[in-house]
């Protein structure tokens, strides 16, 4: 008889039934980010775009077998939609609210009863962006990790250390990760009475400021300059007023260029605006 099947038969395994030896055993997940690409910015509707790498792993006491008993197989490759998992969701997700078990990997499961699902996906998430420094700015924005529906009196997420792994990033030409930092905290909703685990990832970006120096900032200073050097035009000099103008209109369109990059929001405006 197949092993994977014997295990999966529905007499003795239930996939909507939460693995623990009794009901009151707590599942403790052990959760991983690995950060592989930050995709987009965007500070206007304050939405970050990323590309991560998720491993979380659990003990099954339904999943055990004896290797010597089939061959010496000790590891299994099960389709993800076969096995209970976690109802693990990005809070914050600005896309929509999916369960990270929309994405159709298979999962690994050794003779032991570990299961390890890697899974991947690109996620859309909201961020409070400050652009107050801008172009000089760097930002923190939270990747919120937690089960939906099921609280600390059943589930536990765990992390092997307290910094994501960005070993596999690749850089973005417009932002530097600085730091990806993860704490675990306990939260009591106004919904219920419970209280509910979640690991909260801080990706710390910093902008790097060589484009808006060259194509924003140096041009700035020049108009200004050009500004100044209409005062020592002769009054009587007609190209006063034009210079005059047209000093004007090129502050006007550099001041359209960075506001419509920046969220329109009155919490904090660009100092590089007020200064235009």
């Amino acid at each position: 008889m197949n092993l994977t099947r014997l295990l999966l038969d529905p007499v003795v395994y239930d996939k909507t039934v939460r693995p623990a030896r009794i009901h009151t055993d707590v599942t403790n997940i052990s959760f991983d980010l690995s950060l592989a690409q930050l995709i987009d910015v965007d500070e206007k509707n304050q939405i970050i775009t990323t590309n991560q790498w998720l491993t979380m792993s659990w003990f099954d006491p339904k999943l055990i077998w004896n290797p010597s008993d089939w061959d010496n197989v000790s590891l299994l490759h099960i389709k993800y939609d076969k096995i209970w998992l976690p109802d693990i969701v990005l809070y914050n997700n600005a896309d929509n609210l999916a369960s990270l078990s929309q994405i159709s990997t298979n999962v690994m499961v050794s003779f032991e009863g570990t299961v390890t699902w890697l899974s991947t996906g690109i996620f859309k998430s909201s961020c409070p962006i400050d652009v107050r420094y801008f172009p000089f700015d760097e930002q923190n924005c939270t990747l919120k990790f937690a089960s939906w529906t099921y609280d600390s009196a059943r589930i536990d997420l765990s992390q092997k250390t307290n910094t994501g792994d960005l070993s596999n990033f690749m850089a973005n030409s417009e932002w530097e990760i600085i730091g990806l930092h993860v704490k675990k905290n306990i939260v009591k909703y106004s919904c219920c009475p419970e209280t509910f685990p979640d690991l909260t990832y801080v990706v710390q970006m910093r902008r790097r400021p060589l484009f808006y120096v060259f194509n924003m900032i140096l041009p700035c200073f020049l108009i200004t300059t050009v500004a100044f050097l209409g005062f020592c035009v002769p009054s009587d000099s007609g190209e006063k007023v034009s210079i005059g103008v047209t000093t004007l209109l090129s502050m006007t369109v550099f001041l359209m260029l960075v506001t419509d990059s920046m969220p329109p929001n009155s919490d904090s405006l660009p100092l590089i605006g007020m200064l235009l």
